[in-house]
């Protein structure tokens, strides 16, 4: 491919298994390729992506890989900022729940000219599937997270129990697994580490336990929106909530300031024994402890009896900015970091699984604390692609906090979330 600056950009494969790396771009002038990246502000993932921008500039030394990091909370409001003023970076993560807005505000190079038909046939069928609108990619897979349950193995077996199939069970486990360990008359284990927090952290999972109780937040009707939030599955969704903290007390004090990293810390820490999260989760905790290697699980998200769980593959991606001056280029550090030695890397560094086929088939992948996240992938579904729906997540937030805090009754909070889901549908 001819790069606009009239030179060849040569990209080896990786480094992986002892292959060395050789470099034999030129280029008429330095070019800065500008990447909007939450991943690159967390831990371990910062560490990983950071150095295969690093690898990639060794091999390109006039490309420069300059980061703009965002917390994952923040990332879609600072997308949409510099897009209306301007001032997109060259690359950028999109995914599913943001796919739909970026299309709208046409921010999205057309990235099958860039990268040319034969590249996408490379991705996983399912992840690729779900990056399109309207026949035209939105970005190009980079991992996926599916979100499910997540549970401490040895703390499980210790106390003989297995992971939970149902809601009812799911309380019961979690009861079962709050415990005082050290006699000292204070608990000091709880069952669940719940994400209470008021962001996109918290409304995500919530979604995923609404969806289990058969209400889904948002579906399409005809050429427009409708919500179950008014369902009494969304009703049994919240209730469950307020029970898991006020009556089971089977989650530790402060869940509505518990964020991700918190809850990643009660894992790691042996003060809680489950948790909804995706496969990066491990990375994290392992990062923290690195005696729990072998010892986490996933499992399948409980569910009612008879209702599959839709499971929020947490899928991000890469796209091109519409408005780069170096899309070529862009696409060439994107391909890098999607070779199959950088995915393989990318899961022994973070847990999140690969997108690209040749990667998903490695044996690497194929490990033990992985299995039950692969296996989950299998209920994967597609965020509806509406503008308006990061809107959701503060709507949700409100209502499931007023609902631990003992505010809302769960019918109260169901119905709320209902009203202000129908005017944001009529607002756009």
């Amino acid at each position: 491919m001819k790069l606009k600056r009239s030179a060849q950009l040569i990209v080896a494969v990786g480094l992986f298994a002892g292959t060395l790396l050789t470099n034999t771009a030129a280029f008429a002038n330095e070019v800065t390729i500008k990447v909007l990246s939450s991943t690159i502000v967390e831990g371990p993932e910062g560490k990983a992506e950071q150095k295969y921008a690093d690898e990639f500039m060794k091999l390109n030394p006039d490309v420069t890989i300059e980061f703009i990091g965002v917390p994952a909370n923040e990332l879609y409001a600072k997308t949409n900022t510099l897009a209306i003023g301007g001032a997109m970076p060259d690359v950028f993560i999109n995914s599913p729940e943001f796919m739909a807005q970026a299309h709208d505000l046409g921010i999205v190079a057309d990235l099958e000219s860039v990268f040319g038909a034969d590249y996408f046939k490379g991705f996983a069928e399912g992840p690729l599937g779900m990056s399109v609108i309207d026949g035209k990619y939105q970005f190009l897979p980079w991992f996926t997270i599916p979100v499910t349950l997540l549970y401490r193995q040895d703390l499980f077996e210790e106390a003989g129990i297995e992971p939970p199939k149902t809601w009812d069970e799911f309380r019961q486990v979690a009861k079962a697994m709050t415990v005082d360990t050290d006699n000292d008359g204070s608990i000091d284990r709880w069952g669940f580490a719940m994400i209470g927090t008021n962001n996109g952290s918290g409304a995500s999972r919530f979604f995923l336990v609404l969806r289990a109780h058969d209400a889904d937040e948002l579906v399409a009707d005809g050429d427009s929106w409708t919500t179950q939030f008014d369902t009494p599955g969304a009703v049994a969704a919240f209730q469950l909530f307020g029970d898991l903290v006020n009556e089971d007390k089977a989650v530790p004090p402060g869940p509505l300031q518990t964020g991700y990293g918190e809850a990643v810390s009660l894992i790691a820490t042996g003060k809680a024994a489950m948790m909804i999260t995706g496969p990066h989760t491990i990375g994290a905790v392992l990062e923290q402890n690195p005696d729990l290697d072998g010892k986490l699980g996933g499992a399948l998200l409980p569910s009612l009896p008879g209702v599959d769980p839709d499971i929020n593959l947490g899928m991000f991606g890469w796209a091109i900015s519409e408005s780069s001056e170096n899309k070529e280029v862009a696409a060439e550090y994107i391909k890098f970091v999607l070779n199959k030695q950088n995915q393989i890397a990318w899961n022994e560094a973070t847990g999140r699984l690969p997108t690209r086929l040749d990667a998903l088939a490695a044996p690497e992948i194929d490990k033990p604390m992985l299995r039950g996240f692969v296996a989950a992938a299998e209920y994967g579904y597609q965020p509806p692609a509406a503008s308006f729906y990061p809107d959701l997540f503060a709507i949700a937030g409100d209502n499931y906090q007023a609902v631990i805090a003992g505010q809302k009754t769960a019918e109260q909070a169901a119905k709320d979330a209902a009203a202000a889901t129908q005017q944001a549908i009529a607002n756009n």
